[in-house]
């Protein structure tokens, strides 16, 4: 990423065109269509919302477990819920920055999404030309830090924590490990991105905030199997919490866990 100027408004719509090509968490409704259930981003993690969202998601989960759905514990919906959406902001984020050298703003005061499990709008903005034009990877570290990190994803982590009862390491760990997984998924999508993919995400990775929740690792420093993977061989992505989803029938350890380093034999492959 080179140096060039910044700016406070950019393309209305070329990167949100760009995000629907690569489907899945890349989608982003920009605006969201007239008539759709979005809400603001702190009516989404407003306790009622949440509590209904994990709950729907417990459910979800009995379902496709075949657990009634008092056996399935609502710790793990709460972090099968926060993966989600952490997962979706850091998709759409890196997507446009690394693509369109354009820094979405999704702070809390212009991000969107629907109130309930798959809604009608999975994550939106109000205003797509609200935003920074950043080549220079220090200037669009510097938006996101302060837009996603320590606003949005810090609300989302903190609600989730508190009205969810989850611990707060399961929750970092979780947001570290979707931005690896955000930064895997772009580089395999667009190779010729891949580069600058993985050196916003370790750059990401290394802020504070995000550092709670894990970092990079030596391969041979680890269980053969273990860790998750990244650009190169010689580095991998290491957890500082579970994702506790083990606890589902059929769910052994993921590759990047904190446990599996001492408990390899319990990682699932493919996870």
């Amino acid at each position: 990423m080179s140096s060039n100027d910044g700016a406070t408004t950019g393309p209305s719509s070329e990167w949100v065109t760009t995000l629907a090509g690569l489907g899945g968490f890349h989608e982003v409704a920009a605006p969201p269509p007239l008539g759709s259930d979005a809400v603001p981003w702190r009516e989404v993690l407003a306790d009622e919302a949440l509590s209904s969202r994990f709950a729907t998601v417990r459910a979800a989960l009995a379902t496709s477990t075949g657990l009634p759905v008092e056996e399935v514990d609502p710790k793990v919906a709460v972090s099968a819920t926060q993966v989600g959406l952490a997962s979706r902001l850091w998709s759409v984020t890196l997507a446009s920055t690394v693509l369109h050298r354009w820094v979405p703003d999704l702070s809390s005061d212009n991000l969107v999404a629907s109130p309930v499990h798959r809604g009608t709008v999975a994550l939106g903005v109000v205003d797509p030309t609200s935003g920074y034009a950043a080549s220079h990877l220090p200037d669009a570290l510097a938006r996101i830090s302060a837009w996603v990190v320590e606003d949005s994803l810090a609300l989302l982590d903190a609600t989730c924590a508190r009205v969810g009862r989850t611990p707060a390491r399961v929750l970092a760990s979780n947001t570290a490990s979707s931005l690896v997984g955000a930064a895997r998924v772009l580089a395999r999508q667009r190779p010729e991105a891949g580069a600058a993919a993985w050196e916003l995400a370790r750059a990401l990775l290394s802020l504070p905030q995000i550092a709670t929740g894990g970092g990079i690792r030596e391969p041979d420093s680890l269980p053969a199997g273990i860790g998750g993977p990244m650009e190169t061989r010689d580095e991998a992505f290491l957890r500082s919490g579970c994702c506790v989803f083990y606890r589902l029938p059929g769910h052994g350890l993921c590759p990047d866990c904190v446990i599996a380093e001492r408990s390899p034999e319990q990682v699932t492959p493919g996870h």
